[in-house]
């Protein structure tokens, strides 16, 4: 195959044989492998540091509640845009102060529901805690049920296990 060299000046010969074109790409590749082995080594550390970091440390939050609002909102003018923040800003406050054990939810939620914003986050916290706790007053003959939706359901959240519960339940009811 020709070099674009060859193809752009057809008269001309290139100054460097085959084996030395050869050897300068080979060298370049073994120069960027470094290189490309540390970029991917980043990304995949950055990608898995939000799983086990706390969502609430991070320290740019107020600005992400800014810009997300003023791209949703905007259009509906400056008072649409400052309701938003301003809501946001009160879920995320109240999220602060829920107690520690609470953290592990907020951060599945926020995970899942990043973008739509802190209002929303703190529903599915809060529908996950209460549902959390209406699980474990459910009777000992329900624990199978329980522990089979826990299961099947993964990491999707208290309020979807419980829901499964609950239908399991009303077939069981149902069918006899």
């Amino acid at each position: 195959m020709r070099t674009l060299a060859e193809r752009l000046l057809p008269g001309r010969r290139s100054s460097c044989g085959r084996e030395q074109r050869e050897r300068m790409r080979r060298d370049a590749l073994l120069r960027a492998m470094p290189r490309v082995g540390t970029i991917v080594a980043a990304m995949l550390s950055m990608s898995l540091c939000p799983a086990h970091a706390d969502v609430l440390d991070e320290p740019d939050l107020k600005e992400e509640i800014v810009v997300r609002c003023h791209y949703e909102m905007g259009e509906f003018g400056v008072e649409a845009v400052r309701s938003c923040i301003e809501a946001d800003n009160a879920a995320l406050g109240a999220l602060w102060a829920y107690p520690k054990p609470a953290r592990p939810v907020i951060s599945r939620c926020a995970r899942q529901l990043r973008g739509n914003g802190w209002e929303v986050i703190k529903l599915c916290v809060d529908k996950d805690i209460e549902a959390e706790a209406a699980l474990a007053q459910y009777p000992p003959e329900h624990a199978q049920a329980i522990d089979a939706c826990r299961a099947e359901i993964a990491n999707q959240g208290a309020a979807k296990v419980k829901a499964c519960v609950d239908q399991r339940i009303a077939a069981k009811r149902r069918d006899g």
